[in-house]
């Protein structure tokens, strides 16, 4: 009888993480203010960045919400069902798009997993990530 050898499943944070270059690239990192808790923590699983950027209907940032936001929202008590608007980080860093340097510094550091790239209007115009 020939032994099985168990193969280790392969994490997630082992998972190669593109970076993304285009809008339609892009598009799994926002989510839209009036959306909900559930739709943001889908996409933050699905981008495998911990973190989401939160979107007015005009296109404009107004908010961030991590992982680790929506995880304490979920403790504290809030549903599914919450709108992100009200659990969303707004007191976030964002660049212009000439300022990449320093968005990879402030990724290097590792605390900040994604950082919205945003014209003089706000409106979201790139995504920069930690890998």
């Amino acid at each position: 009888m020939k032994k099985l050898e168990h193969q280790p499943k392969p994490s997630r944070s082992r998972v190669p993480r593109p970076k993304p270059k285009t809008a339609a690239s892009f598009a799994k990192f926002v989510v839209l203010e009036t959306e909900t808790l559930q739709t943001a923590l889908l996409a933050i699983d699905n981008n495998l960045h911990r973190s989401v950027i939160i979107l007015n209907a005009d296109n404009v940032v107004v908010g961030v919400l991590s992982d680790g936001d929506a995880r304490k929202s979920l403790l504290d008590g809030r549903l599914l069902s919450t709108p992100v608007h009200r659990i969303m980080n707004s007191d976030y860093i964002a660049i212009g798009p000439h300022e990449i340097a320093k968005a990879r510094a402030l990724l290097a550091q590792g605390h900040i997993f994604v950082i919205p790239v945003v014209d003089l209007h706000g409106k979201l115009v790139g995504v920069q990530t930690s890998t």
